[in-house]
């Protein structure tokens, strides 16, 4: 190899690019205030010709200034919402540049850091873009590749997330095993049993070592989106009712606050007329004015924000409380992590029964794994966690950098395709 490759795996919530050069081991750029990881955040501020990204994106945004906040860009490749854009400060644009000015600026950075121009990218993508839908899937892929070329890659290859992940982990180990890599991410979770040693890793083609790969479309977003309904949104008025005929309130609303993806579409007009006549007849006023509120300030990705946090906190604690201020009479929420694992429940079950496909595929049986590779912040989730355990209770466990891992197999991954390129 005579020049720097990369690897980028732009995720549902956080991305990282690492790249590999002439010399040096693949090693991770650091892309804001040391980390490795970025938020997959964009802020379109009203006035401002630049969009802000990341951590700085998320803080504007925290702060109130105006303009229009977008997390969870992943989700619409391969959908048709992909090619219908979107509205930004009054005006319509495209997400192929949306995603193309995200990537891009990962792009940048890693460029100002080697100072050298990066040209061949391994881009990762999840086992499934899309649950059930192969066309999707292949529509996503390519959308992917064609923003990676208007950004000035002139070669794009692809990698599944989970099988990067164990090419990292490979770098460090010291024999040969079967591992199983559990790629738990913002909005897929994806599975790949793999034979792994340092004597495969120089190997150009690893197809024979990949043994199967599953993916379900469940990940810490769909958690954020559980754990709303339940803990946040009935402090809103959901699921209470109005009206002569004790009709429930409507509830798309409260579907659309409580998911990355779709929070942006909950400010319109129609649903602000909506929320105003049901609330004339409520029969918990003082809730349900909640969410007419939050449509008047457009306090959906603060939510969101605390709901996230409120996650992660029950990963460590068995309860939270959380005050709103940012909403008229500042609601506490109370959360417990036993509510929390009730709401994910179901996710889980779709999680194991995609991991016992993914062995059933490979013909292995769950005493053969001798390691787990894990990936993904959610992970950490002590029922997703003791989830995947269960499986595998005799196996070793690597964590490594839960966040960070596939990037640098992904550029580990650009190194070994890319050599023989010149």
């Amino acid at each position: 190899m005579t020049e720097y490759t990369c690897g980028i795996d732009f995720g549902t919530s956080n991305s990282a690019i690492a790249v590999a050069g002439p010399e040096a081991e693949p090693f991770l750029i650091k892309l804001e205030n040391g980390s490795c990881t970025q938020p997959s955040t964009v802020f379109y501020e009203e006035g401002s010709a630049l969009p802000l990204f990341g951590e700085k994106a998320v803080a504007a945004y925290i702060d109130g200034r105006e303009g229009r906040f977008m997390r969870s860009l992943k989700r619409v490749l391969g959908t048709e919402i992909m090619a219908a854009g979107t509205q930004i400060n009054g005006k319509t644009r495209k997400f192929e540049n949306i995603l193309a000015q995200y990537i891009n600026h990962l792009k940048k950075q890693a460029e100002e850091q080697i100072g050298k121009p990066l040209r061949r990218v391994v881009m990762g993508r999840p086992v499934h873009f899309r649950d059930n839908d192969p066309q999707g899937d292949i529509q996503a892929e390519n959308e992917l590749k064609k923003i990676a070329g208007s950004i000035g890659f002139s070669d794009v290859l692809f990698q599944f997330e989970p099988i990067a992940a164990a090419f990292a982990h490979e770098a460090v180990l010291e024999r040969e095993a079967l591992a199983c890599v559990v790629d738990v991410g913002g909005g897929t979770s994806d599975f790949t049993i793999v034979r792994v040693g340092p004597r495969l890793a120089g190997k150009t083609d690893r197809k024979d070592d990949i043994l199967a790969s599953a993916g379900v479309r469940v990940g810490g977003n769909d958690f954020d989106k559980s754990l709303s309904l339940r803990c946040f949104m009935p402090e809103f008025g959901y699921k209470t009712t109005y009206g002569s005929q004790n009709l429930f309130v409507p509830s798309s609303q409260y579907f659309e606050l409580s998911e990355w993806s779709k929070v942006n579409a909950v400010y319109n007009h129609k649903n602000l007329k909506t929320v105003s006549e049901v609330l004339a007849g409520a029969h918990r006023p003082e809730l349900y004015a909640r969410l007419k509120d939050i449509l008047l300030r457009e306090s959906g990705h603060r939510i969101l924000n605390d709901v996230e946090r409120t996650k992660i906190a029950l990963t460590g604690c068995p309860q939270t409380e959380t005050v709103l201020d940012y909403i008229a009479d500042a609601p506490k929420i109370r959360a417990s992590r036993q509510e929390f694992e009730e709401s994910i429940a179901a996710d889980a079950e779709k999680i194991a029964s995609s991991l016992a496909q993914c062995l059933t595929e490979a013909c292995v049986e769950k005493e053969e794994i001798g390691l787990v590779i894990l990936t993904g912040g959610s992970t950490e989730i002590p029922l997703i966690f003791q989830t995947v355990r269960n499986f595998f209770p005799q196996a070793a466990f690597s964590s490594g950098n839960k966040f960070s891992s596939v990037g640098l197999g992904l550029a580990y991954d650009s190194r070994r395709r890319f050599a023989d390129r010149g």
